[in-house]
């Protein structure tokens, strides 16, 4: 009987070692799954350490399965059997204290483990909400230059328009003007065409125009005006204040010349010697349209024509009759045909 007494005590000590190492396990699964999801790595490391616990639990169902073998062989061999059930004992109890101080750990890993995840969490918490804060104001800086963007494009779009309207204004102007400057064109060619066709006419230009000589005879009114004056009936004079040729003295190199007042195209230079004496005085004579020899007297006579041909055409701003020798320089008339005047690019050949 105190076999059997102590048999079923130490079946029931090692039934309720069985039933703690069976429901520890369990709780320390229930509390690995609490943890977050986050914390993977760390479960891992929990479910081993369970799987290393059913193992021993499994140890000990053996161990459980071979002390009941052993009690139904006590009967037989009750000496080798308590040696048996005592080690058996010691045994499952050594490794139940094993077993309990190992989940021990592992709860106190767990714990540890916890403590990190809620720190991890705080810290997770704490850094979402800087990122939140640091979001809004990021939004609000975005919003802000979103509106300085639009005010910008909206700007921009203003100055545009005015650009447009600028530039519509300035084609509108510049094809008033384009139109102005058709009609002012037009207007010039034809006043140039008029002007041509005005000019094209040879007339006496020489009439009334400045006309000066190197030095007077003193004998009278013999001015060099008298020469662009028109007058060509007469020229004896009855009194010699109303002379009507010009007279100088008997230096050499005397000569007479005309300021035409423009340039002009010359196509004839008509000399009107002295009628009533000394036609001779004249030969000799140059006659020059600016610095170009037209001619030279080399008869008495009492007109001379120097004709200018298309060919070669002149144009002159002075003619100059010149007395190289040393003898008075006196004419009744000094006339010239020409047409103009002209600028100095403006010359119609």
């Amino acid at each position: 009987m105190f076999v059997v007494y102590l048999l079923l005590v130490l079946g029931g000590q090692s039934e309720a070692t069985s039933d703690v190492a069976e429901g520890s396990p369990p709780d320390s699964h229930d509390t690995c799954h609490t943890l977050k999801l986050a914390a993977q790595q760390i479960r891992r490391e929990g479910y081993t350490a369970i799987d290393k616990a059913d193992s021993i639990r499994e140890q000990a169902y053996r161990l459980k399965d071979e002390a009941y073998e052993v009690r139904e062989s006590a009967m037989e061999a009750k000496s080798a059997l308590e040696t048996t059930l005592v080690e058996t004992i010691a045994l499952v109890r050594s490794q139940s204290t094993v077993t309990n101080l190992y989940i021990q750990e592992m709860r106190s890993t767990l714990s540890e483990i916890k403590k990190k995840m809620e720190d991890m969490e705080e810290k997770m918490e704490d850094m979402e909400e800087r990122m939140e804060e640091k979001m809004a104001g990021m939004e609000e800086r975005m919003e802000e230059q979103d509106k300085k963007e639009e005010d910008r494009f909206a700007a921009l779009d203003e100055h545009s328009k005015t650009v447009e309207r600028k530039i519509s204004e300035h084609a509108a102007v510049s094809s008033t003007i384009s139109s102005h400057v058709s009609e002012t064109l037009s207007t010039a060619l034809t006043l140039k065409e008029r002007q041509k066709a005005q000019m094209s006419e040879v007339r006496i230009i020489s009439l009334y125009k400045i006309a000066e000589q190197i030095n007077t005879h003193p004998g009278g009114t013999f001015d060099a005006d008298l020469a662009v004056d028109g007058m060509v009936t007469f020229d004896y004079p009855y009194w010699t204040d109303m002379a009507a040729y010009t007279h100088t003295t008997s230096s050499p190199g005397s000569k007479l010349w005309i300021e035409l007042g423009g340039l002009f195209r010359i196509y004839k230079i008509k000399v009107w010697n002295l009628r009533h004496c000394c036609q001779e005085q004249l030969i000799g004579a140059h006659i020059y349209a600016d610095d170009r020899l037209v001619g030279t007297v080399i008869r008495a006579q009492g007109t001379y024509d120097f004709t200018i041909g298309d060919e070669d055409p002149v144009y002159a701003k002075e003619v100059t009759l010149q007395q190289p020798l040393g003898q008075q320089l006196h004419i009744l008339e000094l006339q010239i045909w020409g047409t103009g005047p002209f600028l100095e690019d403006d010359k119609f050949d």
